[in-house]
């Protein structure tokens, strides 16, 4: 699938396997999840650009060292579940910035509904935004976040979704508005039951975090 990375890594699957699990205990659910996190951070960062830096090693010796500049990347994850990768993320990428959206999805009809934009409205202070919606089920969550995000001034092609489970609905949702937006995530599985959740899935991921 265009702008799709598919994790592959087999940990993944170990966390995947704990995720997925009805009996998974919250601490658990959260300590997998920052994993299954940290793997996606290693993957969604594969092709930052990269300065140069010399240092003098403890042998009094000079070393050509490159550098990501992670101060240039903004994190934003989606209430809530989103917060389950932000540290994730932030130990890989420890100078990152950090601004929220808040989107609440109305049960009925399934709309997306913003009640928090925190985004900058200056996109020259970034080289990369990295969106975090752990679940990627109708698509409309994310899109709202990504109009957003695009309306003040930020390019499709700087942006990347990253989430833990997608469906092909959401992608296409995604794809058919951004098409330059890429997508990075653990596992892509078969289809939306008739309340719009990802199946299998792992249930509702900001309930498995902060509630249960």
């Amino acid at each position: 699938m265009k702008s799709v990375t598919v994790l592959q890594h087999p940990l993944a699957g170990n966390c995947l396997r704990t995720l997925r699990n009805r009996d998974t205990r919250v601490e658990e659910f959260r300590q997998a999840m920052y994993k299954l996190g940290v793997l996606l951070a290693v993957e969604t960062t594969k092709d930052l650009r990269t300065e140069m830096d010399t240092v003098i090693t403890p042998l009094d010796v000079e070393a050509k060292c490159p550098y990501v500049v992670d101060s240039r990347i903004l994190l934003v994850p989606i209430l809530r579940a989103g917060l389950g990768f932000l540290d994730s993320f932030l130990d890989v990428l420890p100078g990152a910035r950090v601004a929220h959206i808040g989107i609440s999805r109305d049960h009925v009809t399934l709309e997306a509904r913003p009640y928090l934009d925190s985004v900058p409205g200056q996109p020259s202070d970034f080289d990369r935004v990295f969106v975090l919606d752990p679940m990627l089920a109708t698509g409309n969550s994310s899109t709202k976040a990504l109009e957003i995000i695009v309306n003040k001034g930020y390019a499709p092609g700087q942006i990347k979704l990253i989430c833990a489970v997608a469906v092909k609905q959401g992608i296409n949702q995604v794809h058919g508005k951004f098409p330059e937006v890429g997508i990075v995530t653990a596992v892509i599985d078969p289809k939306l039951n008739e309340k719009a959740y990802i199946v299998p899935g792992l249930g509702d991921a900001g309930d498995r975090l902060y509630l249960f």
